[in-house]
């Protein structure tokens, strides 16, 4: 009849089902007695705790009291003053930690008897010292406040032997407890040689679990999760089957995010090729519809020296506009191809500060700008040009989102290894909302809405330029304002780390937009 390996795993699993369930029931009886004799027996304990800290408050009472009536003045009385509701967590405590009604009563009846001690005979205590001191301090209303906390601490007392004989009587059922646990512990060993022997139940129990894993894992991987992952801290074939699953749903997950991420970045090319679109439609538009106007007039009627003088500057300044616009797409257009020609020199940071500056002021004659430098020279390597570019897009942005009152701050701190350039205005902030893509291409937040020209090219350019540099560009808000600045590593700093090379003239923009 047991022939057959089936019935054979079937009777053993009977078995052995059978032991470990006599077993277990025998276990679980006995923790459960076990437990049930620990969580009385720390009960008890809690009520004796809860009691001596009590009587620990009460005495304090007291304590605060006399010392009030010896020395009255403001930190005497405040300490009494909480002295009154500081035994009032300790009373609950010791109300909540007692079982039986009887005892809830007399915790009761201790809780009045100290407010009595305070309402009936403490308080009205001080009130007569402030009148009669030497009638507060006799000895007969000393006696009546001894005579009041001995009853109440007796009683405090009373509860906590009654808990310690309870804790004592409940530790000695729960020894001899232990005791009978221990002999339930000596009956299970008899059955190890039997669980040994069923080596067929682990068998059973081997396959089918990690063979269940799998197929729920399988599920969850048609279901569309790819996080699943199975345990491969096992060493026969279930092992081998679980790292090579972990390895496709590992190549499935990343399949998917690179799928993801690649729809985004078109979709994001796609709104950027958009507000392109926008922009250029814009930008490029409203300077030549000044210059073709104006010219019209110049070609069509009569006009003053002056009226022509007139017109001809405002055709240069929107023609000048249009190749500032046309030269910064054009660098953009670099930065994408990750080609950003630098020339490579020694470069005083000092002029370039000064020199934008009272450039700013030459073409906004009506704005303040505060220039805060040192007179001696600020050394760092890069090119010029390109750095004076940043400064002056810096400026700009200072003078477009600054009120008209509002003043412009540019500077330079030095330290040891880095120059720190910065330019601060009095606008209305960065909003937190826009911090992360200010420093993207085409990213203009509110200027359009605020009626402020521009491309949204600029901040973009100058984070290029001085990454391309071994910088750093930020900002943070100030108030009013922001402050936008730059860090350069200082020449004696870039001249140490650039000693093993020659710094390139052409220096590659690495991609950070992304």
């Amino acid at each position: 009849m047991l022939h057959s390996v089936a019935v054979r795993i079937a009777f053993v699993t009977v078995v052995a089902a059978t032991a470990i369930a006599a077993i277990f029931t025998l276990f679980f009886v006995a923790e459960r007695g076990l437990k049930h004799a620990n969580s009385a027996t720390s009960r008890s304990a809690g009520v004796s705790a809860a009691g001596v800290n009590l009587r620990a408050e009460v005495t304090g009472l007291d304590h605060s009291f006399r010392t009030a009536l010896r020395q009255r003045n403001a930190l005497t009385m405040g300490d009494w003053r909480i002295a009154r509701r500081s035994w009032q967590p300790a009373a609950v405590e010791l109300a909540t930690a007692v079982q039986s009604a009887q005892e809830q009563a007399r915790v009761r009846d201790i809780e009045a008897q100290i407010h009595a001690y305070i309402t009936d005979y403490a308080d009205p205590v001080l009130e007569i010292a402030q009148y009669a001191p030497a009638t507060a301090r006799s000895a007969d209303v000393s006696e009546e406040g001894r005579v009041r906390l001995t009853s109440i601490t007796k009683k405090i007392d009373s509860i906590t032997s009654t808990a310690a004989r309870t804790a004592a009587a409940r530790s000695q059922h729960a020894d001899g407890f232990t005791n009978r646990v221990t002999k339930f512990g000596l009956a299970a060993l008899i059955f190890t040689p039997l669980l040994l022997l069923l080596g067929g139940v682990w068998l059973m129990r081997g396959v089918a679990r990690p063979l269940r894993a799998v197929a729920d894992a399988a599920s969850s991987v048609a279901e569309g999760d790819f996080t699943v992952r199975l345990e491969e801290d096992r060493r026969d074939e279930f092992g081998v089957l679980a790292r090579a699953f972990n390895r496709m749903t590992t190549a499935l997950s990343a399949n998917r995010d690179e799928l993801v991420a690649r729809a985004q970045r078109l979709e994001e090319s796609e709104r950027r090729k958009s507000e392109l679109v926008s922009i250029v439609s814009h930008e490029v538009r409203t300077p030549l519809a000044s210059i073709l106007g104006f010219a019209r007039l110049l070609l069509e009627r009569d006009l003053s020296p002056d009226e022509e003088h007139a017109y001809l500057r405002i055709i240069d300044d929107e023609a000048t506009r249009l190749a500032a616009l046309v030269s910064d797409f054009l660098d953009i257009r670099l930065l994408e191809d990750q080609r950003f020609p630098l020339r490579s020199n020694q470069v005083d940071l000092r002029p370039i500060v000064i020199d934008q500056a009272e450039a700013l002021l030459a073409r906004h004659p009506g704005r303040t700008v505060d220039v805060r430098v040192d007179d001696h020279p600020v050394l760092v390597l890069g090119d010029e040009q390109r750095l004076a570019q940043v400064l002056v897009n810096l400026l700009s942005n200072a003078e477009k989102f600054s009120p008209n009152e509002g003043k412009i701050t540019a500077g330079i701190h030095v330290t040891p290894r880095r120059v720190r350039v910065y330019v601060a205005d009095e606008g209305p902030g960065i909003p937190p909302e826009h911090a992360d893509q200010l420093f993207e291409p085409f990213f203009r937040g509110d200027a359009a809405a605020a009626g402020i020209a521009g491309a949204g090219i600029g901040l973009a350019l100058c984070r290029r330029i001085i990454e391309a540099h071994g910088g750093r560009i930020g900002f943070e808000n100030v108030r009013p304002g922001a402050r936008f600045w730059f860090e350069l590593p200082s020449l004696a700093a870039a001249q140490a780390e650039e000693d093993a090379p020659e710094v390139p003239d052409t220096l590659k923009v690495s991609d950070t937009s992304s």
